[in-house]
């Protein structure tokens, strides 16, 4: 019997593969960088990387991140390096455990697993000042690794240097045209890239898709956290901007993009936290963050709605087109 091809993640990491090849990958990958068996795969899952979940022959359990190629290994070490640090001041994120390390071409990073907890809803106030408290924690204790390490190659939603568009995080979205009626879109990202020019030296790292789909919650408090090779080294108004922009994403109420008053919620919340606010010209920083990842994130709703799905009402393109530049004036 033919093997059969996987899809979706998996294809855009490996290629043409059989889930039995990549089975067999992740055992030698795990042998050679752990000295030990794989007994199961536990889970398969991931929207960028290809993650798995492994049982181990010792009776441990892991999560292995494979990256699509080419995998920036420099970048992956510091962002390793960042999550040991926060690991090791007792935030909630896995441990890292091996890697970057490439086995047959291709890279992958070794985490212990984290999984205590569940899904929360951004929309709720608790939460999201959850949320805006918890990204303080990390760019606080995250100050001890120089900021200049995690300045180069963000993510493309943090890639706002070069205007719209970067290349998209995902190949199947496609941001080389834009259909009629949506220029409106091009120009509000080419707008919040104006205001927001090119970075100066980076002050602080932190977490650029720290949204609710990453973020695990109990006891009133978040008991878990994923995602870590999102960090950038940047200025503080723009990580909390970015955040500002998306946090709501992945809430159990419907992933809904942030109205303009819940951005600005969030960016308050932050201010609160640290004890001292933005100064304008940072809130107006922070604010054009908030509209470049909302113009990125609409830009992939567009490109989707091209190949049949609909954005709905909720989404980051629909949100927008009510708001438009709102979101550029928000102060608070």
């Amino acid at each position: 019997m033919d093997e059969e091809l996987v899809t979706g993640v998996e294809r855009s990491v490996f290629g043409g593969c059989s889930r039995e090849r990549i089975d067999a990958w992740l055992v030698t990958h795990v042998q050679a960088r752990l000295s030990t068996g794989v007994a199961s795969v536990a889970f398969r899952s991931g929207r960028v990387s290809a993650v798995y979940g492994l049982a181990l022959s010792d009776g441990t359990h892991v999560v292995v991140k494979v990256y699509r190629s080419p995998a920036d290994r420099d970048r992956l070490a510091t962002t390793s390096r960042c999550q040991r640090v926060l690991a090791g001041a007792g935030y909630p994120c896995p441990l890292p455990l091996d890697g970057p390390a490439t086995t047959e071409g291709w890279t992958a990073t070794v985490e212990s697993v984290l999984d205590r907890g569940e899904p929360g809803d951004a929309h709720r106030p608790a939460t999201r000042r959850l949320l805006a408290r918890s990204l303080l924690a990390q760019v606080e204790i995250l100050r001890a690794v120089p900021a200049g390490a995690l300045a180069a190659n963000p993510p493309a939603w943090a890639a706002y240097q070069g205007g719209p568009w970067p290349a998209p995080h995902d190949p199947v979205f496609d941001f080389t045209t834009a259909p009629a009626g949506y220029l409106w879109l091009d120009r509000l990202a080419r707008e919040a890239a104006d205001v927001l020019g090119r970075p100066g030296p980076p002050e602080a790292i932190g977490h650029s898709d720290w949204a609710c789909q990453n973020v695990r919650f109990m006891g009133g408090a978040i008991s878990a956290a994923y995602d870590w090779d999102s960090l950038i080294g940047q200025s503080e108004p723009v990580i909390a901007g970015l955040c500002a922009g998306s946090y709501t994403g992945g809430s159990t109420a419907g992933a809904a993009a942030p109205e303009p008053e819940e951005a600005a919620a969030f960016l308050n919340d932050y201010d609160d936290a640290k004890g001292r606010r933005f100064t304008e010209a940072q809130q107006a920083t922070a604010a054009a963050a908030a509209t470049w990842v909302l113009a990125y994130n609409a830009r992939c709703d567009l490109s989707s709605e091209a190949f049949g799905y609909a954005p709905d009402a909720g989404s980051p393109l629909r949100v927008l087109e009510r708001h438009r530049d709102a979101y550029l004036r928000l102060r608070w």
